[in-house]
């Protein structure tokens, strides 16, 4: 039997630390060539399929892009997979958490050198994250954890782990305002200390998608321009600037440094320079540049970041208020994170609070310090730690709406319980659907704006008129935060409890569902190659086969359209081969919408399966002479194919015209056309989610 050795690990967006036991004090782990930081950084090697964490990934990772991935945290637990081209064959697909698990294999092969461990020796972790992490984010955290081999103790919030590091010279009974703006993340949290230095949140708030990275991109975009201005090249994109592509990559490789140390210079001078003074351009002589930014250039190119950052702290003052205390119960200020060197953000929260912040911990080491304090001190300190419930916790009710049973701001451990109905007469069974309230969206009732996360059939309830069965639904959230779902039905006794694991559970409709034949016609024009688009696209389309789709009931094509349309692959119950499939998604040419519904409607007919739906999704105006809405009507009146048409883009324009026409062709008199919409193709998961409910509950 081996021994348990424990660590606290501040799984970052843009560094990762790792703190230990040393001598009875907390130190930092060090990393070859980054010192107490492991950069967040993957970089997969196309030839030999090997994978770099860290600085050297940053390094390779420079001169080619598409082989590395940054920032990946800020898109944990959502729609984001990492396409890696292999020399030969097809890419590597990753998911953000797989990028996670990458990470946290580094650090552990580094505790076993440093700390000479033995093979049966268990690294047991409290790793923290943002206190705005939804629950399915957290939960993916775990699962990268087990990927990587360590035992996760507990995930714990990254302002209490701040407020636990800053303890140091902080008294008793204090009251402390933690501001954390890491590379990705901004949280604040008010933590109440004991008499014993016990933490306790008191409230807190976050925004999962902004940080450090931000600052980066302002000067970034800043220094691009300069420097493509007195070069005289546009330096946008790699096509745009016409040159070599190792000279291009060199050039924004340079930038994006010189981008960094400025940020961080300027949090300690009044003026800094830029230097670039090794480019090379069109292999003649080297290039010199120089640029002097001052701190009030930069505050004035940040501006509307200050803004987002100080209205989300304007939040935080309110949520602490709503909990009954007076501003004048903070007793301290701790700021963390390395946005928080920044004069203008030590300047505004000072301000805002009333208060000089504390310099007892480092802003850089103190989460990680705080979470290596709970892991040593695990039982009588991090196990009893609670929280407050990040977002609210509900079911789907009638209307495809969201009923909140646990609210956001709830202490947690907790447990809730409300009381439901039935729909429909002599109803024998209701089906669970547990559902997250999307950040920012508390207000939404509309379920296709939350976040679903797993379901659960309960049988044999009472028989009698609709309204008259008393179901109690209670959710148990622990101070693990897993949540367990109990329903019972009052007259009968039947109960069901679950623990609900998103992960490990697929959606299932538990509906009686016809047997259907579903088709995604994807566009992939030449319009589909800018920003994010295709990535996205297929991303949305992974989550539907690998997520959403109940292939033991239902079967899935793919089909996709440019110049003419084509299909990928025929209508199947075999994963596998479909998600294959999408990863063949390339975008090029006109927009051919006829042929593309022309080409699914031919393939879905050879279907046994009774139901058969087109899910159409274009980004564009199709060419000129398109007849889709005329097509779309054929189709439904010869054999009752379906057309459920998504459109993202402006509402002011021709294809957004056209997309509407099909998919109100399709419908028949009185029926709902199946039309969807949204401006960002990120949100197309969502979108198909939602189409899969419509189109399972209508059949």
């Amino acid at each position: 039997m081996g021994r348990k050795i424990y660590v606290g690990i501040d799984l970052g967006t843009t560094n990762t630390l790792v703190a230990y036991e040393k001598k009875d004090k907390i130190s930092t782990l060090t990393f070859i060539g980054s010192g107490n930081v492991l950069p967040s950084v993957l970089f997969f090697d196309p030839d030999t399929k090997q994978i770099q964490i860290g600085n050297n990934a940053i390094i390779n990772g420079n001169y080619a892009p598409e082989d590395m991935v940054r920032s990946s945290k800020t898109y944990m637990g959502r729609d984001k997979i990492y396409e890696l081209p292999v020399s030969y064959g097809s890419p590597v697909l990753m998911t953000p958490t797989d990028v996670a698990a990458e990470i946290l294999k580094t650090t552990k092969t580094r505790i076993i050198k440093k700390l000479k461990l033995d093979d049966d020796d268990e690294i047991c972790a409290v790793i923290t994250v943002p206190a705005a992490f939804s629950a399915i984010q957290k939960e993916e955290t775990k699962k990268a954890a087990e990927m990587a081999g360590l035992t996760c103790l507990g995930l714990r919030p990254e302002p209490v782990a701040a407020a636990i590091a800053g303890a140091e010279g902080i008294t008793a009974n204090s009251m402390v305002f933690v501001v954390d703006i890491g590379g990705g993340t901004y949280d604040t949290a008010v933590v109440h200390l004991d008499d014993n230095l016990n933490p306790e949140i008191i409230s807190q708030e976050g925004d999962r998608a902004l940080g450090g990275d931000d600052f980066d991109k302002i000067i970034y975009d800043y220094l691009l321009n300069k420097v493509g201005d007195d070069l005289g090249i546009d330096l946008s994109d790699e096509d745009s600037s016409k040159l070599p592509r190792n000279e291009y990559l060199t050039v924004t490789a340079e930038i994006r440094n010189r981008a960094r140390e400025v940020k961080e210079g300027l949090s300690n001078v009044e003026e800094f320079t830029a230097r670039f003074e090794r480019f090379y351009i069109n292999n003649n002589e080297p290039v010199h540049l120089s640029y002097k930014i001052t701190r009030n250039k930069f505050d004035s190119l940040c501006h509307d970041l200050y803004m987002r950052i100080e209205d989300r702290l304007d939040k935080s003052i309110i949520a602490f208020k709503e909990t009954g205390h007076s501003m004048d119960s903070i007793t301290h200020l701790v700021l963390v994170g390395g946005s928080c060197y920044i004069p203008a953000i030590i300047e505004m929260c000072e301000r805002k609070l009333g208060r000089k912040s504390s310099v007892q911990c480092d802003k850089t080491t103190a989460v990680a310090e705080g979470a290596g304090i709970m892991a040593k001190n695990w039982t009588t300190v991090g196990e009893g730690i609670g929280g407050l419930v990040a977002q609210s916790m509900g079911v789907k009710v009638i209307g495809n709406e969201l009923s909140k049973i646990i609210q956001k701001g709830t202490k947690y451990p907790c447990d809730v319980t409300q009381t439901y109905t039935t729909i429909c007469d002599n109803q024998k069974e209701v089906v669970i659907e547990v559902y997250f309230a999307a950040p920012d969206k508390e207000d939404c009732i509309d379920i296709a704006e939350h976040e679903y996360y797993g379901s659960f059939l309960l049988d044999n309830i009472q028989s009698a008129k609709k309204g008259v069965p008393q179901i109690d639904v209670t959710f148990d959230f622990d101070s693990s935060e897993q949540l367990t779902v109990t329903a019972a039905d009052r007259k009968t006794g039947s109960t069901k409890t679950i623990k609900v694991n998103r992960s490990a559970q697929e959606r299932k409709e538990f509906s009686n569902s016809t047997p259907m034949a579903i088709d995604l016609l994807i566009d992939v024009s030449g319009s589909m190659r800018e920003e994010q688009r295709l990535p996205d696209a297929k991303n949305a389309c992974r989550r539907m086969i690998s997520e959403i789709v109940d292939f033991d009931v239902h079967n899935v094509g793919i089909t996709v359209f440019s110049d003419y349309g084509r299909s990928l692959c025929e209508i199947t119950s075999d994963r596998e081969l479909l998600m294959e499939k999408v990863s063949e998604m390339k975008a090029f040419g006109g927009t051919n919408m006829d042929d593309g519904i022309k080409t699914s409607y031919k393939k879905i007919l050879k279907s046994k399966m009774s139901e058969k739906i087109i899910i159409l999704m274009t980004d564009g105006s199709p060419n000129y002479g398109d007849h889709s809405a005329e097509i779309a009507a054929n189709i439904r009146l010869e054999n009752n194919v379906r057309l459920a048409v998504v459109f993202i883009g402006s509402s002011n324009t021709r294809g957004f015209s056209i997309a509407q026409k099909a998919a109100e062709s399709n419908s028949l008199t009185g029926e709902v056309p199946l039309f969807y919409t949204s401006e960002s193709m990120s949100e197309l998961g969502k979108i198909f989610r939602r189409i899969y409910s419509d189109i399972t509950a209508r059949n």
